[in-house]
């Protein structure tokens, strides 16, 4: 009734599981007005590469924040920085206690 099936296995290739995040994946976020940049490809990994941040160290907790865009910044050049948020969001409450 039984169907038998011959089992074997395999040592894996000594190729390396890769680690790290795909710069290119990184959100980009104006910190002026919030609204979300959109850059050309292969823009955030020559950034990241002049900073000197290694793609392994990313994850996807990371995120580029812009201190302006064309949206609310008649600037053409923006400073560039990137943030690891944290598990809990910052979310703005109002405040616990009251006469309410």
């Amino acid at each position: 009734m039984g169907t038998a099936f011959q089992t074997f296995s395999e040592p894996l290739d000594d190729t390396p599981i890769p680690s790290g995040y795909d710069p290119e994946l990184l959100y980009v976020e104006c910190a002026r007005c919030g609204s979300p940049v959109m850059w050309e490809q292969g823009r955030a990994s020559r950034l990241l590469k002049q900073a000197g941040i290694d793609p392994l160290e990313l994850d996807a907790s990371c995120q580029l924040m812009t201190d302006g865009c064309p949206r609310c910044s008649q600037r053409k050049q923006y400073s560039v920085q990137i943030v690891r948020l944290s598990s809990t969001p910052n979310v703005r409450r109002p405040p616990s206690m009251g006469n309410a």
